[in-house]
């Protein structure tokens, strides 16, 4: 990618943590309280079910983790492709969220859903991961996110010069979830995810634009 295409990657980044938003209101309001991008809150519902809180399964987030899992292994594959990897890796995303919005438009189980998203969250977070983009390494927990912005702040001390991305990461998921929310409220799961697949495959054919053979 030229220097062109990488002045590309923050707002690229941000609308990809948009996505995880969207991504993320399906799977807790539409697939039984389960996370397909954020771990942390799987591994606290797997703890609630085990421990016999009512209105908790052990099957939802435990699947989700180990499909989260496959995905990072998958991305971690597909960043030895060599220096088209960024490519393969939309490809790979877009192809799944497509698939997920398939499928969501025929009766089958949240299971298969749960599945398919948490792979392309898994391979989307070794994705950004590899890009290294400043402060913008994690498109779907904002818990590191949160601390870097208030540590970095003046209101500590702090000098940080990327706080401002911090601060659109924060926002982009909150709209990501709201707009989610409302859009599985009013046309469904499988409308909300074909909008989730739209700026994914936009992403993969700009990538392709700014990918130059050797």
């Amino acid at each position: 990618m030229d220097v062109g295409g990488r002045d590309l990657l923050p707002p690229a980044i941000l609308t990809l943590t948009v996505v995880s938003g969207l991504v993320d209101a399906v799977s807790f309001l539409g697939l039984g309280q389960v996370f397909t991008s954020a771990m942390t809150g799987n591994i606290v519902m797997l703890g609630l079910a085990l421990g016999g809180a009512s209105g908790f399964a052990v099957g939802p987030p435990l699947v989700a983790v180990g499909a989260y899992v496959a995905g990072v292994v998958g991305g971690g594959l597909l960043g030895r492709v060599g220096r088209h990897w960024l490519l393969v890796a939309l490809i790979a995303e877009a192809s799944l969220l497509a698939l997920a919005s398939g499928v969501a438009f025929m009766p089958v189980s949240p299971y298969a859903l749960i599945v398919i998203l948490a792979l392309a969250m898994g391979m989307r977070n070794v994705t950004t991961r590899h890009l290294g983009v400043a402060d913008l390494t994690n498109t779907t927990v904002m818990t590191t996110t949160v601390t870097s912005m208030i540590i970095g702040s003046p209101i500590v001390g702090g000098h940080d010069p990327h706080i401002g991305r911090l601060a659109a990461s924060v926002v982009a998921l909150v709209c990501g979830v709201t707009v989610g929310a409302w859009l599985l409220h009013t046309h469904g799961i499988a409308w909300t995810l074909v909008l989730a697949t739209i700026p994914v495959a936009m992403m993969t054919t700009l990538v392709g634009c700014f990918t130059r053979p050797k």
